[in-house]
């Protein structure tokens, strides 16, 4: 206020020189200052647009094309709004300079410049090609000397501009000053003054500005990778790619104009990934996801006329997503045809697979960084699949049908192949004879851009809480090969491979599951395979199933076959690049874990080494960080060395004061029970792992006292809460997680002899002996862990896992419960074992003798082995 009764003041001195010399200094101060407040609002924002008031047309109309330009206070440069003021100040008689769209040969969302058209429908269709301004040279004047940059200079001296140093913008520009509003609240008064065909047309010229400026300073086929500043003698661009591209599209989201917005906010989220920055690529993934369904709900509204072959390949689309997804479609996704598909992408084919490119990259990442992201994820792939399946070429979907014939019913598909090979396209009579060649060139003849939505979904399906049932999996898995056969890619064959070991594992054939392992292990090429694997898929998915394998051949008491799984994974770390993605680190964890079941405590900690180092985060980490912790006191222990449990904070006695010490949780994420799929532990049975650790260390401390003991009681009844967490779910011994449920039974029944006999220590041995029993479990310690061992003999007998009786028949002898029946559960599982492995057997029980657990000084015996009457153990 005080500097617009300034500038006020001095005009009005300037005046009444330039009418009367004499004049000079006549004005009163204070009467000017009364009427001047009198005349003026107070209000910040009545201020802003009297100052407005008071400036010439050309001021006014460069201060609004600067807060377009500025949007989200970024700097701008003289170049730029040079060339967004002509464009917009262009007569409605006069064509506008307009931008079309040319995405090259593979899509690359380049934009180029065609002054022969005007603002096509494709690119939003109502971006206006004028914005009311009159007269064709009614702003030429400003172009002509210094004048620009004389008015620039005003809005500085008006205090709305700062000039700001090149070096320490955030842009690069030749350019020796660059400007920003000095107030953001300023700055967006000034904007809402603009009509909003004014903002729309301008932040479509800004956006056309930066992307051929992009272009034509340095090479239009940059790669992503490539993060070095661009800077020319006509431009400013931001000083990284992944900038530039979100500039971009934010100024085309502006101005409506959704098809390159979202190709630009794809482009960015790339750039981002690269760089490993994973939350700000997921966020601009989300904003191409969003552009995407605006196009997607445009297209529904348009009126396409259909025939009968176009009205069956969307019905029997739209069956195949139903009995995938066991839902119905959205009312917007059941109108759509590849017709109305092309319409809304105006033919243009390599955006629309960019658009399949970013739904597929999205899936994956929001599976993986939301919580419960596979329910939002699994929507996503589903919205994939009907988009491919509209648009895949009419051969390859009637071959696609054939195929699924069992599944889809009462599908003709005899008519649909005929029609296939006759390219009944040709005959429709929706469209004009010139359109048609349009309408046969938009088609997808390449499948492989939609097969991680296939994977994705099937992990959702096998790993998440999301309840798919036999029907679903099956059919999905089965178009999946339907469409894999149709691509014949070998990295494709390796995914298809692994997807169909996991589905056989979940539904109870080990066999068929381990022979698909062995085909992965056969053409798996490290060099020819791993980065392209990650870079569709995400990971690795030959390894991660090749772990999950050698951990069956373990449990199968296929001792050389599972050493060969290990010894093939060993040799691919070597190769592996921990920052393509997180293969190296999940594999590592994984390994880890089966040289713990083997005691070999040294290669446990050796393999694990490093994962808590990563320099990211990924899905696994929380896991692979514990599964290093627990290899590491693993191997002190049995050294009989004291760890320092103070330098990790590993949290694990916080769920004794939550809800989850009594309860249940049901709504667990993707991540746990992922985890209990792919490995032979999950993160319940590892936090309860390092509970166990946490006591025996406390075991080795000389100073044992009452505190001692009731610290290890409580890691008893943390571990076996967690315990609970696994062996509460729903399916928790169905067969892809029964490995995990079996060892949480395990692991449970020596928690339990812990418990009770920790209780009865505190008891005998110490005064003050009350301690809080928080799982109310006092009493019934023996019972229940002779329960869990019974169900977990079962359970290994049943399913005939060999590896998993030895354990149970060595605790029945150690811990007393039963030790001639353990004796004869050990021999009927080394009949079991095939000769050759029979000596790793041994060696494995041997070591297990090895491993001695004291308490208080005692062993962790519940009772004096007696002698037995007629082969049965005493009643003690």
């Amino acid at each position: 206020l005080a500097h617009t009764f300034c500038t006020q003041f001095q005009k009005e001195l300037q005046n009444n020189i330039a009418e009367d010399i004499e004049a000079k200094g006549t004005i009163d101060c204070l009467d000017f200052l009364q009427s001047f407040l009198n005349d003026t609002p107070t209000d910040f924002e009545e201020i802003t647009c009297f100052r407005m008031d008071q400036m010439k047309p050309e001021e006014q109309m460069l201060l609004k094309v600067a807060s377009v330009a500025g949007f989200d206070q970024y700097s701008i440069s003289q170049n730029l709004l040079e060339s967004v003021f002509l464009a917009i100040s262009r007569s409605e008689s006069q064509d506008s300079h307009v931008v079309t769209e040319d995405y090259g040969d593979e899509g690359s969302g380049d934009i180029g410049y065609n002054d022969e058209f005007q603002v096509p429908m494709s690119v939003g269709g109502d971006v206006p090609n004028s914005v009311g301004v009159s007269g064709e040279n009614k702003f030429s004047y400003m172009f002509q000397g210094d004048y620009f940059e004389r008015t620039l200079d005003s809005l500085v001296a008006h205090k709305f501009l700062d000039e700001v140093n090149v070096e320490m913008s955030d842009l690069s520009s030749m350019d020796s000053v660059m400007y920003r509003f000095r107030n953001q609240h300023e700055q967006s008064v000034i904007n809402g003054l603009m009509l909003n065909d004014q903002k729309k047309r301008t932040h479509f010229e800004v956006a056309t500005f930066y992307s051929s400026s992009f272009h034509r300073g340095g090479d239009s086929s940059l790669g992503e990778n490539d993060s070095s500043s661009l800077s020319t003698d006509i431009t400013s661009v931001p000083s990284t790619n992944w900038e530039l591209f979100h500039i971009i599209a934010l100024h085309y989201d502006l101005a409506y104009v959704p098809i390159p917005a979202m190709l630009h906010y794809y482009d960015s989220s790339a750039s981002l990934a690269s760089l490993g920055v994973r939350d700000k690529a997921h966020g601009r993934l989300l904003s191409a996801f969003l552009m995407l369904e605006k196009i997607l709900h445009h297209a529904s509204t348009l009126y396409v006329k259909l025939d009968e072959a176009k009205e069956q390949r969307r019905q029997i689309a739209g069956q195949i997503v139903r009995t995938i997804g066991n839902e119905d479609l959205k009312e917007s996704m059941k109108i759509l045809t590849k017709d109305h598909l092309r319409l809304a992408f105006d033919g243009d084919i390599f955006a629309f697979k960019k658009s399949l490119i970013m739904l597929t990259k999205f899936g994956q990442s929001v599976g993986t960084i939301e919580k419960e992201g596979y329910l939002f994820g699994s929507e996503v792939y589903l919205q994939t699949i009907l988009l491919v399946l509209l648009v895949v070429e009419d051969e390859a979907f009637a071959n696609l049908t054939l195929r699924l014939g069992s599944f889809l019913g009462q599908l003709d598909n005899s008519c649909m192949k005929d029609e296939a090979e006759e390219d009944f396209l040709s005959e429709n009579g929706s469209l004009s004879s010139e359109n048609s060649s349009v309408e046969e060139m938009f088609d997808i003849d390449d499948l492989t851009i939609s097969f991680p939505a296939f994977s994705g979904l099937l992990t959702f399906y096998r790993d998440s809480p999301i309840g798919a049932n036999e029907v679903q999996e099956t059919f999905l898995a089965n178009l999946f090969v339907a469409v894999t056969q149709e691509a014949n890619q070998m990295i494709h064959v390796l995914r298809t491979k692994c997807i169909l070991s996991h589905l056989y594992l979940k539904h109870g054939n080990i066999a068929k599951a381990l022979e698909e392992c062995e085909g992965i292990k056969d053409i798996y090429d490290h060099d020819a395979h791993s980065l392209e694997l990650a870079n569709v898929y995400g990971m690795d998915w030959s390894l991660i199933c090749v772990a999950t394998m050698a951990s069956t051949y373990l449990f199968k008491g296929q001792f050389a076959a599972a050493r060969q799984n290990i010894n093939f994974l060993k040799t691919q770390m070597l190769k592996l690049d921990e920052f393509a993605s997180s293969t190296k680190a999940m594999s590592k964890g994984t390994i880890s874990s089966f040289y713990l079941l083997l005691h070999e405590f040294e290669n446990a900690a050796e393999i694990a080494s490093g994962i808590n180092a990563t320099q990211y985060g990924y899905f696994f980490k929380p896991i692979g960080t514990l599964q290093e912790e627990l290899a590491n006191r693993e191997l002190a222990l049995n050294q009989h060395k004291i760890f320092d449990s103070s330098e990790r904070d590993l949290d694990l006695l916080s769920i004794l004061s939550s809800d989850n010490v009594h309860e249940i949780n049901h709504n667990r994420g993707m991540f746990p029970q992922s985890a209990e799929t792919l490995s032979d532990r999950g993160i319940e049975a590892v936090r309860a792992a390092l509970c166990s650790t946490e006591i025996r260390n406390l075991e080795l401390q000389s100073n044992h006292n009452a505190d001692t003991v009731r610290k290890q009681i409580q890691y008893c009844q943390a571990g076996l809460a967690h315990l609970n967490q696994s062996l509460g779910q729903k399916d928790a011994n169905n067969h892809e997680r029964l490995k995990n449920h079996m060892m949480c039974l395990y692991q449970r029944c020596h928690l339990l002899c812990w418990h009770h006999k920790l209780f009865l220590l505190l008891q005998d041995n110490f005064e003050d002996g009350e301690i809080n029993d928080t799982l109310e479990i006092r009493g019934t310690e023996i019972d229940s862990a002779r329960k869990s061992l019974e169900e977990c003999r079962e359970l290994s007998e049943t399913h005939q896992y060999p590896f998993m009786q030895l354990l149970v028949g060595k605790s029945l002898i150690k811990l007393g419960f039963d030790i001639s029946g353990g004796e004869e559960l050990i021999q009927h599982a080394l009949q079991c074992i095939e000769p050759s492995d029979s000596e790793v057997a041994n060696s494995i029980l041997s070591r297990m003798d090895d491993v001695h657990v004291n308490v208080g000084g005692h062993t962790l015996s519940l009772f004096k082995p007696t002698p037995c009457q007629r082969g049965m153990p005493s009643a003690a």
